[in-house]
């Protein structure tokens, strides 16, 4: 990562986090963020475009996602008859959830890789009321740019090390994570059935 972002600068950075924040789960745009205000440390880059630039790529990726769960998210989640039944008990309980505990969810969401690619999705998928979602995406994009952002900056030469050491086994331990409560989830749910 820190060859692409070094070599192509932060349009890397603002791509790679909007992709993972519009919908792509395991594009790595948080590891993008750091690599880019690491290398902004080391005389490479500003960490104040840095952080603009991962904001601004979070916060409309997180509003193109709302977008099409609004518009487009039950029609494609009930395109395969199978798809939609085993989604709708889920698009059922997140409405009501979001309806509770959306602005919570958007704003704190922002923090956890997975519920990051998918709040915008979701939050439009449940019609969470779009000025609420959008304050609350401004909000979550502005404290994790800077929250990770600065962290980065100052942990400098030590991140990049880490970054090019071990990106391979943090996403490895993301998809085990993953695998795990998937697992658990379908065991809780024969569990129930039985």
């Amino acid at each position: 990562m820190t060859h692409f972002v070094s070599h192509y600068g932060l349009w890397v950075v603002f791509g790679v986090v909007f992709l993972e924040v519009a919908g792509l789960p395991f594009i790595p745009g948080e590891t993008a963020l750091i690599t880019a205000a690491a290398l902004a440390s080391q005389g490479h880059g500003s960490i104040g475009g840095t952080i603009a630039l991962a904001v601004l790529a979070a916060v409309l990726g997180a509003a193109t996602g709302y977008v099409v769960g609004r518009v487009r998210g039950r029609e494609i989640l009930s395109f395969w008859p199978w798809l939609e039944r085993v989604t709708r008990p889920g698009v059922e309980r997140s409405e009501e959830f979001f309806h509770r505990h959306g602005s919570k969810t958007v704003f704190l969401g922002r923090f956890l890789p997975v519920l990051r690619a998918t709040i915008g999705w979701m939050a439009g998928v449940a019609h969470m009321p779009w000025p609420r979602f959008l304050a609350w995406n401004v909000a979550g994009a502005v404290a994790w740019g800077c929250g990770v952002g600065l962290a980065s900056y100052y942990a400098g030469q030590a991140v990049v090390d880490a970054v090019q050491r071990d990106a391979l086994i943090g996403v490895g331990v993301i998809v085990a994570l993953v695998l795990v409560l998937v697992g658990v989830h379908f065991i809780l749910r024969r569990a129930e059935r039985a």
